[in-house]
């Protein structure tokens, strides 16, 4: 018991034992506030509704889902902008009432169609949401419209009103839910889930290699001279940067078929990320040295949330959204979506995660450069004398 309490007083176990409070802390106070979004803040998610109806009824269930769905919205668009807005996650699902729905509407023995487009390869909050959607919107316009309608039209054949309630009651749902998916994920969780996977593999990787790296980069900095060791780092970087993420991308892949397109493209959004990542770690590092590594812990826990890789943008709190584009899972994340399963806009997504790398890359030759001169500066001169000048 005695060696037990030694080593509880011993500064390192007391450490470990504050970093653990402040971790598991830290992870709660960000994670849990955060995640209260959902389902609080559906109300920021996009619908198309789409009346191509010219009869009474298509614009009567129109203002009926207007009143009734808890979201944004889009009446004014086209089919053609609205899928283009659903590919590139602008909007979140197209409910579209056809043509000739009032006139198909009046025959009892045909049932109806309404559709309904959603664009699966989104975060997995967003496209169980839209499901659920699709089920209670098509429930409740068979309850509050079609049995009615089927109940007048017995009641208009004499039937009693109670025996047209029971008649009408037994009969199949008037309205049927035609689901059009797009850019569908294979089933599986682990589907949905591999874009966040991918890039926290990643980024955490990323961590632990600069931690190291920069420690085997000062040993030798002093023998290669200041230019030459910055950017015999940076060729380093980019090495790994291009093999680290196959070890990954190989155990996903080997347990999900995809193309040879999506490898590649995955291959080259997590090479990317993979160099984003190092630079800005290796900018927490030269800011804050070892310490680097804990300052990194709520930056990271915030950026899973401001990924997207959980709930969407538009889902986010104020301080959440005002951020995800600019940390470094955002673009890989929805990188991902597209090339695994589909969707738009993937030029800028990789341009804008290029230029992510570049800038980082430009601050930590910035801090390189600052933190050289610093400490290489020669001590001022005594008055009458001449500063001894540094041999370079």
């Amino acid at each position: 018991m005695r060696n037990v309490f030694a080593l509880l007083t011993n500064k390192a176990f007391i450490t470990g034992f504050v970093m653990l409070l402040i971790f598991q802390s830290m992870m709660l106070l960000v994670f849990l506030p955060g995640y209260t979004a959902i389902p609080k803040n559906l109300p920021g998610l996009t619908v198309a509704l789409l009346n191509h109806d010219k009869g009474e009824t298509g614009a009567q269930i129109a203002e009926g889902l207007s009143g009734q769905l808890p979201f944004k919205l889009d009446t004014s668009s086209s089919l053609e902008q609205a899928l283009k807005d659903l590919d590139n996650r602008d909007i979140h699902m197209i409910i579209q009432i056809p043509e000739n729905f009032s006139e198909k509407i009046g025959d009892i023995s045909e049932q109806v169609n309404l559709n309904f487009f959603i664009n699966q390869s989104n975060p997995s909050t967003t496209a169980s949401t839209m499901q659920s959607v699709v089920t209670q919107a098509t429930d409740a316009l068979n309850a509050q419209f079609a049995v009615q309608t089927i109940q007048g039209t017995l009641q208009q054949l004499s039937v009693g009103e109670e025996e047209a309630a029971a008649l009408a009651a037994g009969i199949p749902s008037k309205v049927a839910a035609n689901i059009v998916l797009t850019n569908e994920v294979p089933p599986g969780m682990h589907n949905l889930m591999a874009p966040m996977f991918l890039v926290m593999s990643i980024y955490t990787g990323a961590m632990m290699y600069t931690m190291i790296s920069l420690n085997g980069f000062h040993a030798l900095k002093r023998r290669m001279g200041k230019w030459q060791s910055f950017f015999a780092l940076q060729g380093a970087h980019v090495v790994v940067s291009i093999l680290a993420p196959l070890a990954g991308l190989a155990i996903y892949f080997l347990m999900q078929e995809h193309s040879a397109a999506s490898f590649f493209g995955v291959w080259l959004t997590h090479s990317l990320e993979t160099l984003a990542s190092i630079e800005f770690m290796t900018i927490l590092f030269m800011l804050f040295g070892q310490m680097g590594s804990i300052v990194n812990i709520p930056i990271m826990l915030v950026m899973t949330i401001a990924s997207g890789a959980v709930m969407a943008p538009q889902m986010m709190y104020p301080f959440f959204k005002s951020i995800s584009e600019w940390t470094v899972m955002y673009y890989p994340v929805h990188l991902d979506f597209n090339f695994l399963f589909g969707g738009g806009g993937t030029g800028e997504l990789l341009l804008k995660l290029v230029l992510y790398a570049v800038v980082c890359m430009g601050i930590a030759l910035g801090l390189h450069f600052w933190k050289y001169n610093k400490k290489t500066a020669p001590p001022p001169a005594l008055d009458g004398a001449t500063a001894v000048q540094p041999v370079s």
